[in-house]
């Protein structure tokens, strides 16, 4: 019988998994939500229960044993999850504390007493890596000094998608790019002094290893309590931006590419590293089979979600606004609703509608917050190609807006680049059966080759290229003006 492999992704929103066959296909895929909490001043906590991950996994594989059993005839399973979030767990693989995720900004007194003892990143962690309140090392900053009760009791500080490996297989394991931060991405060490000013010891960082290696394969305990046949090999991981890059080929070639989701993960590889990388990341070759230099937004699919919200329709109902608005022009969107990542790396700066016309109605402001997403990603590209010296000639785009055609006419109006649709929303997902499928070619390239999806090519309009010039230069004066408006305040 065909091989079938199974591809697992912790996202923000549920836990999906595809089922697919040695062709690519997809044979089935399952979804399972996730509880998010959020609260504190602004809502800067940002939690998860690490036990709904295992709860999700437990309902997936039913799922699939109600149907067509196709986890009987797995032959690998793969991983992928959102980083940088921490998942402190004790010696059993139990969390001690609530998962702090991506989108978490708690750590901000620490994120700068990083920043102020730690300087320039590159020589410490080995890239760039802005000291924000988001990523790892800040979040263990502030779990040692508010929480010292649940330090004392965690033994190892995971990724969600260790987390579930280690349900799986009952080993604590990771690669270099999800503990970026408390390792060195080149040297794929911890950084003791990093974590001896943080209050670490250095064995709470998992051992660590490529994505597409192995971690072991599923255990009698994980069979029993998932469902799942006992000796499954299982992969590493990687994080969901990188797996999501691997399944639109950009581990194979030089490409640029945009892979939308809550956030959107934007960037292009190159055949060498770019020397300088600030204000984006910069995966080395240690880390990947060409190296990337991108930049995750904070906003993405949330915009759509929270201006949904605001204006009482579905977010189905608010893009077709936006697709539909035939306004000569709308208002200018800056899609900082929650702070910013790259290329600001902000968690204090708030969004704003502004150039707004009494003409403007429901449609506009639909449009306009589409358009703001999209001028927001067209400036990370901008600097990744300009870092790497990529050619503008086409954007690699997938991910759930951007398999959607009603963002199509928005995002040729906007990107100022031909775009090619990769009509694969679980692009996550397929990019982790990708890593389980190299564990058993052991060759990146043939699994990327056989299991990737390939996609439509859309030019734009000279029309769209003069429309796009004229707005992204209002978005950006519109960003300035708001970075001098903090200054001076």
């Amino acid at each position: 019988m065909d091989e079938v492999i199974l591809g697992l992704d912790i996202g923000t929103s549920s836990l999906k998994g595809i089922f697919l066959s040695g062709r690519g296909e997809i044979l089935a895929k399952y979804e399972v939500p996730l509880a998010l909490a959020r609260h504190g001043n602004n809502g800067e906590y940002v939690e998860q229960d690490a036990n709904d991950y295992s709860s999700a996994l437990i309902e997936l594989i039913a799922a699939d044993l109600q149907s067509s059993a196709l986890i009987h005839r797995v032959q690998a399973i793969g991983l992928s999850g959102h980083t940088p979030s921490l998942v402190p767990i004790d010696i059993h693989g139990l969390p001690t504390a609530p998962v702090m995720i991506w989108q978490d900004n708690r750590a901000r007194v620490e994120a700068d007493q990083l920043a102020e003892r730690f300087g320039n990143p590159q020589e410490i962690v080995g890239t760039s890596l802005p000291w924000a309140p988001s990523t790892t090392a800040a979040k263990a900053f502030w779990l040692r000094r508010h929480r010292p009760d649940i330090a004392e009791r965690t033994r190892w500080l995971l990724q969600p998608k260790d987390f579930l490996g280690f349900a799986l297989t009952g080993v604590a394991l990771s690669d270099p790019w999800s503990t970026k931060g408390l390792c060195n991405v080149r040297t794929q060490q911890p950084l003791s002094n990093l974590l001896g000013f943080i209050g670490w010891d250095t064995n709470v960082v998992p051992e660590l290893r490529d994505g597409f290696a192995s971690r072991g394969k599923t255990t009698r305990e994980a069979a029993s309590k998932f469902g799942i046949p006992h000796g499954i090999p299982v992969s590493i991981g990687w994080s969901d931006a990188m797996c999501g890059m691997l399944a639109l080929g950009v581990f194979t070639k030089p490409t640029s590419f945009i892979i939308t989701g809550t956030s959107a993960i934007v960037g292009s590889s190159s055949a060498t590293e770019p020397y300088e990388d600030q204000p984006l990341y910069v995966i080395p070759e240690s880390c990947a089979p060409y190296p990337v230099t991108f930049g995750p937004t904070q906003m993405s699919g949330g915009s759509i979600s929270w201006a949904a919200k605001l204006f009482g329709v579905t977010e189905n109902e608010l893009i077709a606004r936006g697709d539909g608005d035939t306004s000569a022009s709308v208002p200018t969107y800056l899609p900082y609703i929650a702070g910013e990542r790259a290329p600001l790396w902000r968690s204090d700066i708030r969004g704003s509608f502004t150039n707004i016309s009494v003409a403007h109605g429901a449609g506009a402001f639909a449009r306009a917050t589409m358009e703001g997403i999209s001028f927001a990603e067209r400036q990370v590209l901008e600097l990744s190609q300009e870092r790497t010296g990529a050619a503008a000639r086409e954007i690699v785009l997938s991910g759930k807006a951007g398999n959607d055609s009603r963002w199509l006419a928005t995002r040729l109006r906007t990107m100022g680049q031909s775009l090619r649709i990769v009509d694969d929303p679980e692009i996550t997902c397929r990019g982790a059966a990708i890593l389980a499928d190299a564990m058993l070619t052991q060759s990146i390239s043939q699994s990327t080759a056989k299991l990737s999806v390939s996609g439509e090519v859309h030019h734009p309009t000279a029309a769209d290229l003069d429309y796009g010039l004229r707005h992204y230069q209002l978005f950006i004066e519109e960003q300035r003006a708001l970075l001098t408006k903090q200054r001076e305040s």
